[in-house]
C-alpha cells in the first residue's frame, strides 16, 4: 500500500513544478486541480493542505526538498508506481497534445527511474502547456466547485466518472441514477466491510445488484464494485451515503435496497453480528421501520441464510 506521505509529496512536488515561472493562471490552477484529483485516497482535509501550495509560489530550495523526497522513496515499488502512473495522467485526453506530451511523459519517466535531478528541468518548460489544455475544460466555476464537492463528500461518483472518462466506458444513464447507483454500492461496502474484511463473494454479490438493480454490465458492475470495495477502507461517511441516498429515493426503493444489504451480509461463509447492526442502523437512518428490517432479514431463505 502506498503511504499516504509520499501521496502528498507527490501532489505538492506538482504544485512547485507549475510556480517554477512564479505565476500561475486560473486556467492552470483548473489543470492543476484536474490532475491532483485523481491521486488515490485523498480526504478533504488533505486536499486542503494541497491548495495551501497553489495559493503562493513555490521556492526553488522548496521544490528541491519535494524532489529530493520523492526521487528518495523510488525504492519502494508501490511508491514508484504510483509516481509513474501519476505521470501517464499528464498526457491529456486532448488531441491538440499531439505527440509532444508523450515524449515529455517518457523523458520524465524515465528520470524518475534513474532518480534524476533533471526531472525538473524536464518538466518545467512543458508543464504550463499541459496544465492549460486540462484546465480548458473546467473553466466554468460551478463545474470546479461540483467536482470538488463531489471530490470530498461523494468520492465514489467521483472514482467511478474518472474511471469511465480514463477507459472510454459509458453508463447509458441519467447523471442522477449513476450517483444514485454509486451510493448503493458505497452502502453495499459499508456492510461487507464493517467487520474489517471484504470477501471476494460480497464483492461479487455486490455487482450482482448493481447489474440487476441498474441493467449495468459486467464490466461496469465490476468497476463499481472494485472502487466501493477499495474506498470503504478509507473513511467513507456512512452517515453522509445514507442521508444522500435517502433523498434520491422513494420509501419503496429504500425497502427493496434492504433486501440487497442483506444479500451482501448473507453472501460470505458467516454473517456477522456487526453487519446485521450496520444493516439496522442503515434501516434507521433511511426512515424505515424495524418490521421493514425484519422483513428484508426474513427474506432471504432459512436454508440459505448464513448467521442471518
Amino acid at each position: 500500500m502506498v503511504d499516504k506521505s509520499f501521496i502528498l509529496e507527490l501532489g505538492k512536488l506538482l504544485i512547485g513544478a507549475a510556480w517554477a515561472d512564479g505565476t500561475l493562471s486560473p486556467t492552470e490552477v483548473n489543470g492543476l486541480k484536474e490532475l491532483l484529483f485523481q491521486l488515490p485516497d485523498i480526504s478533504g482535509e488533505e486536499w486542503m493542505e494541497l491548495e495551501l501550495y497553489m495559493v503562493s509560489p513555490v521556492s526553488e530550495e522548496e521544490r528541491q526538498r519535494l524532489l529530493n523526497r520523492v526521487l528518495g522513496r523510488m525504492g519502494s515499488a508501490e511508491d514508484k508506481a504510483l509516481a509513474l502512473a501519476t505521470l501517464g495522467k499528464l498526457v491529456s485526453s486532448d488531441p491538440s497534445g499531439g505527440d509532444q506530451q508523450t515524449e515529455v511523459v517518457q523523458q520524465l519517466r524515465a528520470d524518475l527511474e534513474k532518480g534524476s535531478s533533471g526531472f525538473l528541468e524536464h518538466l518545467r518548460r512543458p508543464f504550463r502547456q499541459i496544465l492549460n489544455l486540462r484546465g480548458q475544460h473546467y473553466t466554468e466555476e460551478h463545474d470546479r466547485e461540483s467536482r470538488l464537492e463531489d471530490f470530498i463528500k461523494n468520492t465514489i461518483y467521483f472514482q467511478v466518472t474518472m474511471e469511465l472518462r480514463d477507459r472510454g466506458i459509458t453508463f447509458d444513464l441519467p447523471d442522477a441514477e449513476i450517483r444514485k447507483l454509486c451510493l448503493a454500492a458505497g452502502l453495499m461496502a459499508r456492510v461487507a466491510g464493517v467487520d474489517h474484511v471484504v470477501d471476494s463473494v460480497e464483492t461479487t454479490v455486490m455487482g450482482a445488484v448493481l447489474k440487476r438493480h441498474w441493467a449495468l454490465t459486467d464490466e461496469q458492475a465490476q468497476l463499481v464494485a472494485e472502487i466501493s470495495h477499495h474506498r470503504i477502507f478509507r473513511g467513507l461517511d456512512s452517515v453522509r451515503l445514507v442521508k444522500r441516498f435517502k433523498e434520491l429515493t422513494t420509501r419503496i426503493e429504500r425497502k427493496e435496497f434492504l433486501h440487497c444489504l442483506f444479500e451482501v451480509a448473507n453472501a460470505a461463509e458467516q454473517t456477522s453480528f456487526e453487519e446485521i447492526e450496520e444493516i439496522r442502523i442503515i434501516a434507521k437512518g433511511m426512515d424505515l421501520s424495524h418490521q421493514d428490517f425484519l422483513d428484508a432479514k426474513l427474506a432471504i431463505p432459512r436454508e440459505d441464510r448464513k448467521g442471518l
